[in-house]
């Protein structure tokens, strides 16, 4: 079976950015990224953390703007149209999970459209809908860009996308829709997700709970992008059983050693492009 690792592409996808970071350093431009977060979830801040050290290397300077568990829903909001409103961010990123009863589908409303890095603002998605993205939910595009790179054929390819959350599972289907795709997407009301997984040429996801895909839900041959990140005693873990789906794919991309540097370098590729649009020769 091969892994398809993240780090060749992470690394060409660095490169370019470099370029262009410098090239706004030149003018003056310092790109700049605000990434709040509510609580102290592990992921959360496991990806605040690489974002700040990527970031470094790159000339973006990352803000972590990090509120106690119990903030409100005002002090939120305010933070977000505080990071939104100020001319030296370029990009806003908030960071989920959100502890309690914190509306996510609500809040990204607060976040500027043209800062809207990982493109959650309703405006964003709904250009994803209509074909013609402009900021994309990282994971999602990440997904996409390894099995392109890793020469995976998606035109006219059978994909099951387990999971329907608006950063993975939603905005990677309507991706896999614009590369000619055929999509099925399985999630928590589905009787039987092995059905709609065993008839896949390419499988996709991104639930959150580990190990949650089995071999005997994968079709000889698939191809299994795993976009699970969960924290265990044992270190952190992917949604992919990954002894017994070997045994059947193809192709599989680990975790960690996937998804996440190619993550994280599109989402801080995306802040670059908000800082040139936003400060236009």
């Amino acid at each position: 079976m091969r892994l398809l690792h993240g780090k060749p592409l992470a690394e060409k996808v660095n490169a370019q950015s470099a370029a262009r970071s410098a090239a706004l350093q030149s003018r003056g431009i310092t790109p700049r990224l605000a990434a709040v977060s509510v609580g102290a979830d592990p992921a959360a801040n496991t990806y605040v953390q690489r974002l700040i050290s990527r970031g470094k290397g790159l000339g973006i300077a990352v803000s972590d703007v990090a509120l106690p568990r119990d903030t409100t829903e005002r002090v939120l909001i305010a933070a977000l149209e505080r990071a939104s409103g100020d001319a030296t961010t370029h990009g806003v990123l908030l960071l989920t999970p959100l502890p309690g009863k914190l509306d996510e589908a609500h809040l990204v409303d607060h976040i500027a459209r043209q800062k809207d890095v990982e493109g959650m603002n309703p405006f964003n998605m709904g250009l994803l809908a209509d074909g013609r993205p402009q900021f994309v939910p990282s994971t999602a595009e990440a997904i996409i860009e390894l099995l392109k790179f890793h020469g995976v054929r998606l035109a006219g390819a059978r994909a099951a996308v387990v999971g329907r959350s608006t950063v993975i599972g939603r905005p990677v289907a309507l991706l896999l829709l614009m590369e000619d795709a055929t999509v099925t997407i399985a999630h928590t009301k589905t009787a039987e997700v092995g059905e709609a997984t065993r008839g896949a040429d390419v499988v996709i996801i991104g639930i959150g709970r580990a190990g949650f895909l089995r071999g005997d839900m994968v079709a000889p041959g698939a191809t299994v992008i795993d976009a699970g990140i969960n924290v265990t005693p044992r270190g952190l873990v992917g949604d992919v059983d990954v002894e017994s789906v070997s045994a059947v794919a193809s192709a599989l991309s680990p975790v960690p050693g996937g998804l996440g540097a190619v993550t994280t370098e599109l989402l801080l590729r995306n802040v670059l492009t908000a800082a040139e649009q936003l400060r236009p020769d």
